[in-house]
C-alpha cells in the first residue's frame, strides 16, 4: 500500500471513530445531535477538518516509515549545525576529551572495522579509541587491534585478555562484554568515556554534539542521544527519539543508553560494568548511575548519533529472551534492595512492573467528584467506587454544582446514609478548578483523588496502584490510563504544545497498545495529565496552591501539574490503573456558548503563563511533530 493511500485510510478511520463516539455520547437527545451537527459544520467551514482527523489518526508503528527521506531532508540543517558547533568548540581553551571504549566480542567481530571507521570519521578531533579484544586463536582480533594501534597514536589496546579467575585454581573464563569494557576503561585517559559496541557505528557528528553539550552543561555526568537501527541492507531505520531523562521509566527500561557517555570519574566510582548482567550491562549500570548522579546532571542530545545493529548476541530465540527477562528482573530487584524502598519487581501484564508497598493501616483517601445532573453517569461512578474498588479506606466528597435532575438528586439523597459520602452543595457558575479546590478544602484523607463523574473502573485495584505511587516522596501527581467506552485510549498523559497548548497522544489507539518505543508498557514520566482520574498527596495539592481558579474550564489541570513539577516532584502515568472515561459526557455539546469562549480565554492565559519558561515538553522529543498525529517526524524540528 502506498503512503498516500495509507494516509487517506487512516484519516477516514479517524473520522469514523470520532463520529461514532460523539453520536454514542449524544444518545437520542435532539439537542445533543444538533450540537454535533453544528460543531461538524463549523470544523468543515473553518478548514479545521484535516487537523482534527490528523489528531485522531491511529498510525502506530508506521509513523516513521519515511525516516530515510526525513534524514535526507535534514542534511542542510545538520551541516549548518556542524559548522556552528565547530566554531563554538574551537573557542574553548580545554575542549573535552573522549575515550571511546570498544569491547570486541566474537559474534559482532565481522562489523568491528565499520565501528572503527565511524570513530576515525568523527568531525571532532579530541578522542582516543581504547580496544579490548580476545586473544583466542579462533578469533584473533587482538592482533588486528595491535596492528591498528601501531599505525594510529589515537588507538590504544588493552593488555588484558578480558578474562578473570573465578573460585578455584584453573577456573578461568572469558568475562565477555563487561570484562572487555572494563579492560578498555582501565587504559582510558579522557574526561568522558563512550561505550561503542563492535557491531554499531557512530554518526560523524556524535562527539562534536556531545562536546558541545558538555561545554554548555558543565555539570553533566551522563549524556545520551537518540539512536536508530542499521537494517539488513545497510539502511537506517526504526529511530528511537527519546525523551529527556525519565527517572521513572529508566527503573524498568533501558531508555537512556546506546550509547552512554559517562564522566570517567563517575564510571570509576561505580567500578565499571558488571559481569553478572550479561546482555544487559548498560541497563544494570544505569540502575547504579541514577543512585549517585542527580537528575539535573543527565543530559540528552535530541539527535540520532548512534546506529545500532542487531547481531547474534542480541537474539537467541525464546530461551534467550526468557533468560534476559530473568536477568532484568534480578537487576531491578537488586536496585530496589539498595534503595531500601520496600518495593519488589515482577513480570506484569504489560512487562516489568515495580510494586510499591502500601502501609497498614491503609492511608485514608479522599475522592473529590464534581457532579451536575446526569444520573446515568453518577450511578455508574458510585457503583464503580462501591463494588469495583478494592480499597477499604476511602471517602468521597461529592461537589454538587447545581443538580436539578430528579433522578440525580434521588441518587445523591440516597448516598447520605453512607458515611463514606459527603455532599457539598456549590451552585456557582461552572468552574472546574473552583469545584476541585472546594472539595479538597474539606478533604481529610492523606491522599486526594480528583475523579470525574463520567469515570468507572476497569480493574478493581486501580486505587491501590495510584495510592502506592502517590505516597512516594519524589512523586507529584499520578495519572491513570483512561479509555473510551469502546476500550480505545482516551488518555495516557498530555504533551505540552501539541496541537495548541496541550494535547493527548494515542487518542483512539486500542487498549494494550504498547506505545511508541513501548513507553505505555511501563510507569513513565509525563509533564502533565488530565485530572479526570489523578491522585496526589493532599499536602502537595495544597502546597502547590490548588488549581488556578482563573482557568475556569480549560488547562487548570495541566497548569497544576506544571506547578507540582516546579516543586521538584515527578508526575507519572501508570498503565496498571485503568478506567473508562466518557469524556465530557456530563457537559454536553455547547460549542458556541460563553463556556467555549471561556475555554479559549483559559488557553490563551495558560500560554502566556508557561510558554517562555517551558518552550518544549521535555517528555516529547524535539524531532517529533507538534501538529497533527503525535510522534510523527517534524519537517522543521524545534520550530513547529
Amino acid at each position: 500500500m502506498d503512503d498516500d493511500k495509507h494516509f487517506d485510510l487512516t484519516m477516514l478511520a479517524a473520522g469514523w471513530r470520532v463520529l461514532c463516539r460523539h453520536v454514542r455520547y449524544a444518545g437520542a437527545s435532539p439537542a445533543n445531535l444538533l450540537g454535533i451537527l453544528r460543531r461538524g459544520t463549523r470544523i468543515v467551514q473553518s478548514g479545521e477538518l484535516l487537523g482534527v482527523l490528523q489528531r485522531h489518526r491511529v498510525a502506530g508503528r508506521g509513523l516513521h516509515r519515511d525516516y530515510a527521506a526525513w534524514l535526507a531532508a535534514q542534511a542542510p540543517r545538520f551541516a549548518a549545525r556542524r559548522a556552528q558547533l565547530t566554531v563554538q568548540v574551537a573557542a574553548q581553551a580545554s575542549p573535552p576529551r573522549f575515550s571511546i571504549l570498544l569491547p570486541v566480542v566474537e559474534p559482532a567481530g565481522a562489523f568491528v572495522t565499520q565501528a572503527i571507521d565511524s570513530v576515525r570519521a568523527q568531525t571532532y578531533p579530541h578522542w582516543e579509541l581504547c580496544i579490548a579484544a580476545s586473544d583466542s586463536t579462533s578469533f584473533p582480533w587482538r592482533a588486528t587491534a595491535t596492528a591498528l594501534a601501531a599505525g594510529d597514536a589515537r588507538i590504544r589496546v588493552a593488555n588484558g585478555p578480558g578474562r578473570v579467575r573465578r573460585e578455584g585454581p584453573g577456573d578461568v573464563r572469558d568475562e565477555g562484554f563487561a570484562g572487555r569494557a572494563n579492560s578498555a576503561m582501565a587504559i582510558a585517559g579522557g574526561e568522558f568515556v563512550l561505550i561503542l559496541r563492535p557491531q554499531d557505528c557512530l554518526e560523524p557528528d556524535a562527539l562534536l554534539e556531545f562536546a558541545a553539550r558538555a561545554i554548555a552543561q558543565p555539570a553533566a555526568d551522563v549524556m545520551y542521544c537518540d539512536h536508530d537501527r542499521i537494517g539488513a541492507n545497510g539502511t537506517l531505520e526504526s529511530p528511537f527519539f527519546k525523551p529527556d531523562f525519565d527517572s521513572e521509566w529508566v527503573n524498568t527500561t533501558d531508555c537512556a543508553s546506546r550509547p552512554l557517555v559517562l564522566r570517567r570519574s563517575r564510571l570509576q566510582e561505580l567500578q565499571g560494568w558488571s559481569a553478572d548482567a550479561e546482555g544487559l550491562e548498560d541497563f544494570e549500570l544505569l540502575q547504579r548511575l541514577v543512585e549517585i548522579v542527580p537528575r539535573a546532571n543527565v543530559a540528552h542530545v535530541a539527535r540520532v548519533l548512534y546506529h545500532w545493529r542487531e547481531c547474534a548476541a542480541d537474539g537467541g530465540g525464546e530461551a534467550r529472551a526468557t533468560e534476559r527477562e530473568r536477568t532484568k528482573l534480578r537487576i531491578v530487584d537488586a536496585a530496589l534492595s539498595r534503595r531500601s524502598v520496600g518495593a519488589r519487581a515482577e513480570t506484569g501484564e504489560h512487562g516489568l512492573r515495580i510494586r510499591y508497598p502500601l502501609p497498614e493501616p491503609l492511608p485514608s483517601v479522599t475522592i473529590v467528584v464534581p457532579v451536575r445532573d446526569r444520573a446515568d453517569l453518577l450511578r455508574r461512578c458510585v457503583d464503580g467506587l462501591r463494588n469495583r474498588t478494592q480499597y477499604d479506606n476511602w471517602q468521597v466528597v461529592l461537589v454538587d454544582n447545581g443538580t436539578r435532575d430528579r433522578d440525580a438528586l434521588a441518587i445523591i439523597d440516597g448516598l447520605r446514609p453512607d458515611a463514606r459520602f459527603t455532599v457539598l452543595r456549590d451552585d456557582r457558575p461552572f468552574n472546574y478548578a473552583a469545584l476541585c479546590n472546594a472539595g479538597v478544602a474539606s478533604a481529610r484523607g492523606e491522599i486526594v483523588v480528583l475523579l470525574n463523574n463520567d469515570i468507572e473502573p476497569v480493574n478493581a485495584d486501580w486505587l491501590r496502584e495510584l495510592v502506592s505511587h502517590a505516597l512516594r516522596p519524589e512523586i507529584g501527581m499520578v495519572g491513570a490510563m483512561l479509555y473510551y467506552p469502546d476500550m480505545t485510549i482516551q488518555h495516557a498523559g498530555v504533551v505540552l504544545w501539541l496541537n495548541g497548548v496541550a494535547d493527548r497522544p494515542y487518542i483512539g489507539y486500542p487498549r494494550g497498545f504498547p506505545g511508541i518505543d513501548n513507553r505505555l508498557s511501563s510507569v513513565h514520566t509525563v509533564s502533565a495529565m488530565i485530572t479526570a482520574c489523578a491522585a496526589m498527596r493532599t499536602t502537595v495539592y495544597r502546597e502547590a496552591g490548588g488549581m488556578d481558579e482563573s482557568l475556569a474550564i480549560a488547562c487548570n489541570d495541566v497548569d497544576l501539574c506544571l506547578r507540582v513539577a516546579a516543586m521538584g516532584l515527578t508526575n507519572i502515568v501508570t498503565p496498571y490503573a485503568e478506567l473508562i472515561h466518557r469524556e465530557s459526557a456530563s457537559r454536553g455539546y455547547r460549542h458556541h456558548s460563553p463556556e467555549s469562549l471561556q475555554m479559549r480565554a483559559d488557553e490563551a492565559r495558560f500560554r502566556d503563563k508557561w510558554w517562555k519558561s517551558i518552550p518544549r515538553d521535555p517528555t516529547y522529543n524535539a524531532n517529533l511533530a507538534l501538529r497533527g498525529t503525535a510522534f510523527m517526524l517534524s519537517p522543521t524540528p524545534g520550530r513547529d
